[in-house]
């Protein structure tokens, strides 16, 4: 799998798509299912993002809401389960079951994905040691560091995996480099929406070593002109040659002519 740091190769399979939520999202796949990652990488997508949650033995799951109401309609956390437990919850209308991070990894490596991990901390109760060291741990096993991206900015996420994966742009950073100074950001990408991403920033941060990925995510446009603003905001940002986008599954065929 090629290594996310070398920028020139990750550049010859741009734009690449990276799939929110875990995966392609259809009836019979929910987020973050195994089902869901594996449609990803039948279309087309090179990484999916995992939301990684701790729960109550401090092993990581797949799973992106703090509680099971919306997606499995149980009226629980997370972190009240174990992992064994959380296991045995399937989402609704689903034959799928909560994965573990451990288990989408595995499917994540053996499909070529690369992955942008999402931790999920909270502060009551507060994560634990034992969770991100188990994180650092799988992505190793599982032969993913150098092709993992983190969104996570958690002070433990820096402490355990440094060296292993890419960190995000900072906003200090960003300005930085918006002012016109050389910022060393090997080993970096910018992730945020596209507001945020003025054209002639795409090609300073990537002077300066870094990735650039915004996301078209559904929720940051009104339900009636969504698709018409995400077209908009996808074909500037291609003009403006960004590297890959975090995408709904929902929007894939505006990049059909594009992959």
């Amino acid at each position: 799998m090629i290594d996310l740091s070398d920028t020139d190769t990750v550049r010859e399979h741009s734009p690449f798509l990276i799939a929110h939520r875990g995966g392609v999202i259809a009836p019979n796949a929910p987020e973050g299912s195994l089902a869901a990652i594996r449609l990803a990488a039948e279309h087309g997508y090179r990484m999916a993002e995992l939301d990684a949650q701790e729960t109550k033995n401090g092993e990581p799951v797949v799973f992106h809401d703090r509680t099971l109401t919306r997606s499995c309609g149980m009226d629980t956390e997370i972190r009240d389960l174990t992992s064994d437990e959380a296991r045995a919850i399937v989402y609704r209308a689903s034959d799928q079951h909560i994965a573990t991070l451990d288990e989408a990894l595995a499917l994540c490596s053996s499909l070529n994905l690369w992955v942008m991990l999402d931790i999920k901390t909270f502060d009551n109760p507060p994560n634990s040691e034992q969770f991100f060291q188990r994180i650092s741990d799988l992505l190793q096993v599982h032969n993913l560091t150098r092709t993992t991206v983190t969104i996570s900015g958690h002070h433990l996420t820096q402490k355990h995996l440094v060296g292993k994966v890419l960190f995000r742009v900072t906003n200090e950073e960003f300005k930085k480099v918006q002012d016109g100074a050389s910022v060393p950001l090997n080993h970096k990408f910018w992730f945020g929406l596209p507001e945020a991403l003025p054209s002639e920033m795409v090609s300073k941060l990537q002077q300066n070593g870094a990735l650039v990925m915004p996301a078209i995510n559904t929720f940051r446009y009104p339900a009636h002109a969504d698709r018409e603003l995400a077209h908009q905001d996808i074909e500037r940002l291609l003009n403006a040659g960004v590297d890959g986008f975090q995408i709904d599954s929902i929007y894939e065929d505006l990049f059909a002519k594009k992959k």
